[in-house]
């Protein structure tokens, strides 16, 4: 009977002794004194080696969860723009996935909105019309009204019988004899957009997408320049064709690439999702895309 009961107690004592050896071994200095008080009650018989694993676990956490919360608020009071650039590197060499580093931007701009330091995005500002542009910008919107309704009249005294052929030779006959009113609204078009441009603020500096996200944006614009080169195909069909026909090729066309407009649609939309959820904390745009 002796035997078992030697066993038994040299087991606990063992047992005692690893618990009481870890956190010597294994756990930070701030938590020896804790783990410490949970040996001793061990020994003092006050709680049991389940109760002190679950009190030795509960610490732990505990601990993790204050490590972490202070991590944040180490990462909150860094730089944005450096924590940003940092994280696009960290994508770009392979160190953390898309969605990891979307997670770290998101979670730095809801600390960045508490404190009231969010940036939205800044958007190009329009550049300053003076009153002499705003002038000639009227005088061409007449201009143009008054060759618009000069046209008007002469096709409509053409009747309602007049076929397609006769309304285009009365149209390029009107634009030959006003040739020099079309300059002139030509001219003053390059003028004011020469003025414009002298007087357009620089654009905001725009963080470089990382790889990943270029091949989309890519891709993109591959489908949009296909998409308007199907368009540009049907609007010259469209020059020869009846009313009817016109009606019929357009509805298949829209038909045809319906599929394709969706496409096009929800891609840039997640590509815009994407880009906003990385590098906007700073002055990125994506209105061009």
């Amino acid at each position: 009977m002796k035997i078992p009961i030697l066993t038994t107690a040299l087991s606990v004592f063992l047992s005692s002794t690893t618990f009481a050896q870890q956190p010597k071994r294994l756990l930070p200095p701030e938590l020896k004194e804790t783990a410490e008080a949970i040996r001793k009650a061990v020994n003092n018989g006050e709680i049991t080696e389940d109760e002190a694993k679950k009190k030795h676990e509960e610490m732990i956490r505990e601990f993790k969860e204050k490590r972490e919360e202070l991590s944040k608020e180490t990462q909150a009071e860094k730089d944005p723009s450096l924590v940003e650039k940092e994280t696009l590197q960290a994508v770009k060499e392979g160190k953390i996935t898309l969605k990891d580093a979307q997670a770290k931007l998101g979670s730095l701009r809801e600390e960045m909105a508490k404190r009231g330091t969010f940036k939205r995005p800044q958007r190009m500002q329009k550049p300053q019309i003076s009153e002499e542009i705003k002038a000639q910008i009227d005088t061409v919107k007449n201009l143009e009204s008054a060759l618009h309704a000069e046209i008007k009249d002469k096709v409509n005294a053409l009747g309602k019988d007049a076929t397609r052929e006769e309304i285009k030779a009365t149209v390029e006959s009107f634009k030959e004899k006003n040739k020099e009113r079309f300059e002139e609204i030509k001219n003053a078009h390059s003028s004011i957009r020469e003025n414009l441009e002298a007087n357009r603020p620089e654009k905001p500096e725009r963080p470089e997408l990382n790889e990943e996200l270029k091949a989309k944006v890519d891709a993109l614009h591959a489908k949009r320049k296909e998409m308007h080169e199907a368009q540009k195909a049907l609007h010259q069909n469209l020059k020869e064709a009846s009313k009817e026909e016109r009606e019929e090729m357009i509805t298949a066309f829209k038909e045809e690439n319906k599929a394709k407009h969706q496409e096009i649609k929800t891609q840039a939309k997640e590509v815009k999702e994407e880009i906003r959820a990385l590098v906007e904390t700073e002055a990125t745009r994506t209105s061009d895309l």
